[in-house]
């Protein structure tokens, strides 16, 4: 099974907009604790633990999209 990739128009719609839009959420965030870039850095790889292949929540997101139906 091929990696999958982006198309560019992916990558300059979407993604990019997706990225913006964390961006400034993690700025907002960071503005409204008045938290040090550590905190945020921290905050985010609980997030990205969550989407890790692993994990059960990513198990579940596969599960539903491999049998829509069940939901």
């Amino acid at each position: 099974m091929d990696k999958w990739k982006p198309t560019q128009e992916q990558q300059s719609g979407p993604i990019t907009r997706t990225f913006d839009f964390f961006n400034d959420e993690l700025n907002d965030l960071q503005e409204e604790l008045n938290c040090p870039d550590d905190f945020i850095y921290n905050f985010l790889e609980v997030v990205r633990n969550q989407w890790s292949p692993d994990s059960c929540h990513s198990k579940a997101r596969q599960h539903k999209r491999d049998t829509p139906d069940a939901y």
